[in-house]
């Protein structure tokens, strides 16, 4: 079942002025769902955005990698803005890198959520994107 929900979430403005909005948008094309292995990768990802606790009950389907991977992408994009880390790949970060960079996705997450600057990038994905990620799950 894919999911195709679209937001505008506050973005706050580069020089510290009024919040801006952004226009994102959360799709995902009917997939197969992650093996079990690559759910466990999924969940560990999305526990360091919102709490294990909270991921250890999704399921990890299809449409909610597909949700985990903008969330993702925000966070990684709203981060380069703050010159933290290198300026992410041109696309959504998909199933196969959060795969494959699981860990390092987790770990980066995890240390970013106590520093004040960077942990407002993560806490507006996971307040931006706690919604779809809840209604994926649910196969709504």
């Amino acid at each position: 079942m894919g999911l195709a929900a679209s937001m505008a979430p506050p973005v706050a403005a580069a020089n510290g002025g009024a919040p801006a909005r952004e226009s994102v948008t959360v799709t995902s094309r009917v997939l197969s769902d992650p093996t079990p292995e690559e759910q466990e990768k999924l969940r560990e990802v999305a526990g360091a955005i919102w709490n294990p606790e909270l991921a250890a009950g999704w399921n990890m389907n299809a449409d909610v990698a597909a949700v985990l991977s903008t969330a993702t992408g925000e966070i990684l994009r709203c981060s380069e803005r703050f010159a933290l880390v290198p300026r992410p790949p041109g696309f959504v970060p998909g199933l196969g890198y959060l795969v494959s960079y699981w860990k390092n996705l987790r770990d980066y997450f995890l240390a970013v959520k106590d520093k004040r600057t960077y942990r407002a990038c993560v806490v507006t994905a996971a307040a931006n994107y706690r919604s779809p990620i809840e209604m994926a799950s649910m196969g709504i």
